[in-house]
């Protein structure tokens, strides 16, 4: 398996939480490790191109176990848009921990699990805005 790891965090709900983004060369190697946290079966034929999953584990420097987000990308789709689709998977998570008490909250099922809509719709703007701005040569990178 070959795939690169690094740590993205944000303070966003003033409290600082961590992503880990894994990026990897074969996209079924991903979808693989994507389905394997899950707990779902893998299946090849699954339309599978990113991933997030939140997965107990443990916090530097904390002792306690807490949920670790975890991202998949695969270098063949290394996009705006599928960068911040994810992203907003992972982001909903952390609002939800944060902001959303208690996990009989009726904003569950949207906000950790059938958010695809609003992360299809922020991977859209967020890419259709970033072409527009390097376009105009407002932005370089």
């Amino acid at each position: 398996m070959t795939f690169q790891r690094f740590r993205v965090a944000t303070t966003a709900t003033a409290t600082r939480r961590q992503v880990w983004v894994h990026v990897y060369e074969d996209r079924q190697e991903m979808a693989r490790a994507h389905t394997t946290a899950r707990d779902m079966p893998y299946d090849p034929d699954n339309d599978i191109h990113g991933g997030v999953v939140c997965q107990q584990g443990f916090h530097w420097p904390s002792p306690q176990p807490g949920p670790v987000i975890v991202m998949r990308l695969w270098t063949g789709q290394l996009t705006t848009r599928t960068i911040a689709h994810e992203a907003t998977h992972a982001a909903t998570i952390l609002f939800f921990m944060d902001y959303i008490r208690g996990w009989d909250s009726r904003a569950r099922p949207y906000l950790m699990g059938d958010n695809e809509p609003l992360a299809y719709a922020i991977g859209d703007i967020s890419a259709d805005v970033i072409a527009h701005l390097y376009r105009l040569g407002l932005i370089t990178r």
